[in-house]
């Protein structure tokens, strides 16, 4: 038996499986010790059996995905961080640590702090391993490169939590990185050990050097900023407003090198390239060099996730349409997802992973049925009707996924593709030229540079002109896991019914929409049942109170919480939405709650379950704990750190439950 001969497509779900399993069963060592040895001896015994047979039986196939779920099993366990005996976090925190480690990249900076992640190799005198978030403050003027070794005394903190219910949990997304602390620098505490020059190194200095090479054109921030990002892979300059136009006009995945951009630049070269094959050996050639070419762009971006995927992908393409193999895009898809989980099984978690393989999925399967829109054989014509069809395959297949994490849904998202996807793989290509020209001709460089300013500034601006159409996009969509799940079940049924060519198939197709309309209804149903109350991670106070599906809001700022309230609203899939001034005194289910604000007047004859301290009361908590006999006390944001301390220092000696806003996130009570 062949094993290219079994399907890839297989074994990678089941590989994928084991991750997602891993991520939520936590399996131990020893477990995963056993499992992989009970299913490699199934395997090696159905391997021996089959050996000869020309149709693998269903026990081969069984323990092929046994092994291969196992495998992925032990792949995340070995490749998350905090697994390892001298990860940092399984030693004692002092109030200040010491810390040696080396700079592995740079992030996006904020107002105040410029971003690292910091690579472990000692903490407090022993050796030790793991990422940590390093902040560094502008105005410090200190500047760190990758392979930088620093040594610093600092206290260590982990990420918190979401603020909110509902909004992107950066602590689980940096976990998934395996960052799970972070460090505020302060000016005398870094030392520099000495500059690693590693892969890392060189990467930064070639890229900074393409970079700064644009330098003599005097492009404007905005310009310069979307060459970084189309060229280079580099996002951090890119202001939030233009970030804010692209992703409501449906095309922010322009700014972010992925499968887009490779796949122009794909296409281009194998256009160019296609002389070749009428030499002898021109079709080998072609393929090394488009595999050099693709390769040497994914080093000089840094091999970001993003990038990475879409090099490798493109990649199996390549040597599948090298061998001529018609149904090679989905083994080359397998493949090429299973030797990115390998090295990195985290991926699967990330966003632009499952909307990177989904899109071109979409694309690949809809195929047959969009090629019979080319109602002309005019080039330029089936080029913008193929543009047209390739971009709805795409937002087909990435619609639950949108929906999912992004809440919102863009209806102009044809008209914005039409126009931007050719000019931005202009602005690609013809960077790439001009970068070549910055080297070896600059004067004459700059006299081609005004073109691509000009293109780029007609970019942002016909994407600003989209992104004002407010009825252009629909926000705050409601949707859940189950609602994906069943969504690409209908959209499953739609295909089969597509390529079975059968009238009969066309149930199967109206039996998920049926299912997908059940999920809705139970998702729905299941959060309108439930009732609680929110005190949110706010600076000016802010209470929730959920009835079914009715929410009401107490804040006396209700403009500053706009965003925070329609997120909860659109999580709890409720209906209703009613805005009132700040109160104090509550009532939820069996619990009377009392709110003490700055100026410290309560009534003393209340019995309530919950204080809520807010504005920095001054009280007497230990007269007050004594009166109210309360169950729990709660402190939100707006009250100083010093304060808070000494309160819940008074709690603990009382005994009473003490909850920090600002430390331990929102506080729930159902």
């Amino acid at each position: 038996m062949t094993p290219l001969k079994f399907p890839l497509i297989g074994v990678t779900i089941s590989f994928i499986i084991g991750i997602i399993l891993q991520e939520y069963a936590a399996f131990s060592l020893p477990f995963l010790f056993y499992g992989i040895l009970i299913s490699a001896i199934l395997f090696g015994f159905a391997w021996y059996k089959n050996y000869n047979a020309l149709i693998q039986n269903t026990s081969f196939g069984f323990a092929t995905y046994l092994l291969s779920a196992t495998l992925g099993i032990f792949t995340y366990f070995v490749h998350v961080d905090k697994n390892a005996a001298n990860h940092y976090s399984k030693q004692t925190f002092e109030s200040t640590n010491a810390i040696k480690g080396v700079i592995q990249t740079a992030l996006k900076p904020n107002e105040r702090y410029v971003k690292y992640v910091l690579e472990i190799n000692g903490f407090n005198t022993k050796i030790a391993s793991g990422k940590i978030l390093l902040y560094v403050p502008k105005q410090s003027k200190i500047v760190l490169h990758s392979g930088t070794e620093i040594s610093l005394n600092e206290s260590i903190y982990p990420i918190p939590k979401a603020y909110n219910p509902y909004q992107f949990d950066y602590a689980n997304y940096l976990e998934k990185q395996n960052i799970g602390h972070q460090i505020y620098l302060k000016n005398s505490s870094i030392k520099i050990i000495k500059q690693h020059q590693n892969f890392n190194y060189f990467i930064e200095k070639l890229r900074n050097a393409l970079s700064d090479s644009f330098a003599i054109h005097h492009f404007d921030a905005k310009t310069k900023a979307i060459i970084d990002a189309l060229l280079l892979g580099q996002r951090v300059a890119i202001d939030k407003a233009t970030i804010t136009d692209y992703s409501n006009a449906g095309v922010i995945h322009i700014l972010a090198i992925s499968g887009l951009h490779i796949s122009i630049l794909y296409f281009f070269l194998v256009f160019l390239l296609k002389p070749l094959r009428s030499f002898r050996f021109g079709k080998e050639i072609e393929l090394l060099l488009v595999l050099f070419v693709l390769w040497l762009f994914a080093f000089l971006t840094g091999l970001p996730a993003s990038v990475t995927r879409a090099v490798t992908l493109f990649s199996f393409i390549s040597v599948g349409t090298y061998f001529n193999r018609s149904k090679t895009i989905y083994n080359a898809m397998a493949t090429s997802a299973l030797l990115i989980l390998l090295f990195s099984p985290n991926a699967i978690f990330d966003i632009g992973f499952q909307l990177s393989y989904a899109a071109v999925l979409s694309i690949v399967l809809f195929q047959p049925f969009y090629k019979k829109f080319h109602i002309t054989q005019n080039k330029i014509g089936l080029y913008f009707i193929d543009l047209i069809t390739v971009s709805m395959a795409a937002q087909i297949g990435v619609l639950p996924l949108s929906l999912y994490y992004f809440n919102q849904l863009p209806l102009l998202f044809l008209l914005a593709n039409i126009v931007i996807i050719p000019l931005s793989s202009f602005v690609l290509l013809y960077g790439i030229v001009l970068l070549i020209f910055n080297f070896v001709a600059p004067e004459f460089s700059i006299y081609l540079g005004k073109l691509l300013s000009f293109s780029i500034r007609l970019m942002n601006d016909y994407i600003h002109w989209i992104a004002h159409f407010k009825s252009g996009i629909i926000t705050n969509i409601s949707f859940s896991v189950v609602m994906v799940c069943t969504l690409y079940l209908v959209l499953t049924a739609l295909l089969f019914w597509m390529y079975a060519k059968k009238n009969n198939a066309l149930i199967y197709v109206v039996f998920t929409l049926f299912v997908f309309q059940l999920s809705f209804f139970a998702v729905k149903w299941n959060e309108n049942e439930s009732s609680e109350l929110i005190i949110f991670n706010e600076k000016q106070t802010l209470i929730g109170i959920k009835t079914k599906n009715k929410v009401i809001a107490y804040t006396d700022a209700p403009s500053s919480h706009y965003t925070t309230i329609q997120h909860y609203v659109r999580g709890t899939f409720s209906d209703s939405l009613q805005v009132f001034p700040m109160q104090n005194v509550f009532s939820f289910q069996q619990n009377r709650i009392m709110l003490i604000d700055s100026f410290g007047v309560y009534k003393t004859t209340l019995k309530p379950s919950i204080i809520i301290l807010t504005q920095n009361p001054k009280v007497n908590l230990d007269r007050l704990i004594k009166t109210a006999q309360p169950k729990v006390i709660i402190a939100d944001k707006s009250n100083y750190k010093n304060t808070i301390k000494r309160w819940e220092a008074t709690c603990r000696k009382a005994k009473i439950p003490f909850h920090a806003i600002a430390e331990k996130g929102f506080y729930r009570l159902k």
